[in-house]
């Protein structure tokens, strides 16, 4: 027999979503082209402009939020380029491998995981590599929560020739974000997380400094799929009709619709003040519970808290017992972590401060 019993996710993405959202995506099934859909792309990338703080070009592609940074990399960087890269988790370990797979040259600039990423050390790696094409950090650290100080690494990349590459996956649309103000050139992201949408798009912005970068050279051998100049060529030479290079998950772009104005509609600071306080009740009743924040308060992150487990215990059994007891969806922590912090998603645009005192209430029943 199937469980029926509904779970609530509260991991670091997919999130769950409003049921407006789940309307959406269960209407017919619509043409990728034509009027329609080109009114309806225009208005989605036009509210991810808001979202992003831009008026940069703003591409919607077909896959997961890795798939536009993979683009991002690919399209402005031939093999040979230097690229520096701050690693202070799992996901800068992913952008150190994307950047292999092109055969870039990596400069990582570490940070213990659990710390961020320390703006000098970058200035001091472009110092010693003014050859550097681009600087690649991650903004929210999901592996850790860590929020990485964006503005301030903008500050000294701009200083440089370099472009900056922001990887806004688990933070756009839930932590402040400033494309033009900050400096970032390119800023990919996905539709899963904080953007309360389900999973198969990811917006990216590419500003007029990325495009000069990208059209260096005419050809790449870096594929088709992922060349941000065919979704620019798609978006101007077909754009009154087929504004995109391959067929899109129209139901999904539905959903991500309905979730952007439902966003812009509650106001985007509006939000973020409701996640930072859901994010202290959290913290709160994770010491009531006897499991102590991973980070302390003045660094939190607003959308995805790790905790530690009581002294001996494997963060598993938390993340198991309060699934199997209390249907509710956590995360251990990846990598070295895994057993020791388990996270809390809060990205979610239905968590409630309800749904807090249930996470809370169980955590304080774990033997």
């Amino acid at each position: 027999m199937v469980n029926s019993t509904r779970n609530r996710l509260m991991i670091p993405g997919p999130v769950e979503v409003h049921p407006a959202v789940l309307e959406a995506l269960s209407g017919p099934v619509e043409p990728h082209y034509g009027p329609a859909w080109v009114e309806k792309y225009s208005r989605i990338t036009g509210l991810l402009k808001q979202v992003f703080n831009t008026q940069h070009d703003v591409f919607l592609i077909a896959g997961s939020g890795t798939s536009a940074i993979d683009a991002c990399m690919g399209s402005s960087m031939m093999t040979g380029e230097k690229i520096i890269i701050g690693n202070n988790g799992f996901f800068g370990d992913r952008l150190v491998s994307i950047a292999k797979s092109y055969g870039l040259l990596v400069v990582e600039v570490k940070a213990p995981w659990g710390e961020a990423l320390d703006p000098t050390a970058i200035s001091d790696a472009l110092k010693a590599h003014p050859d550097t094409i681009v600087v690649a950090v991650v903004h929210s650290e999901t592996s850790t929560t860590i929020l990485n100080p964006i503005e301030a690494i903008g500050k000294v990349v701009r200083e440089s020739d370099a472009l900056f590459l922001v990887d806004a996956v688990s933070s756009l649309g839930g932590v402040p974000m400033d494309v033009d103000g900050w400096g970032i050139d390119l800023c990919p992201s996905a539709s899963q997380k904080c953007l309360g949408a389900t999973p198969g798009l990811a917006p990216v912005s590419i500003s007029p400094k990325a495009w000069k970068m990208i059209d260096r050279f005419e050809e790449k051998a870096h594929g088709w799929y992922t060349n941000l100049q065919v979704w620019r060529e798609y978006a101007h030479e077909w754009g009154d009709w087929h504004p995109t290079p391959v067929t899109m998950p129209v139901s999904i772009a539905n959903g991500l619709l309905v979730s952007l104005e439902q966003l812009l509609t509650e106001g985007i600071d509006t939000r973020m003040r409701r996640y930072k306080a859901l994010a202290l009740q959290l913290r709160a009743g994770l010491r009531e519970a006897g499991m102590q924040p991973f980070t302390p308060d003045e660094a939190m992150n607003p959308v995805l808290t790790a905790a530690y487990p009581p002294d001996g215990i494997d963060s598993a059994k938390v993340v198991d017992y309060l699934l199997k007891e209390h249907h509710i969806q956590i995360s251990s922590g990846l990598g070295a972590l895994k057993p020791k912090i388990f996270r809390i998603g809060h990205m979610s645009p239905v968590i409630t401060d309800n749904d807090m005192d249930t996470l809370v209430s169980a955590l304080k029943k774990f033997k």
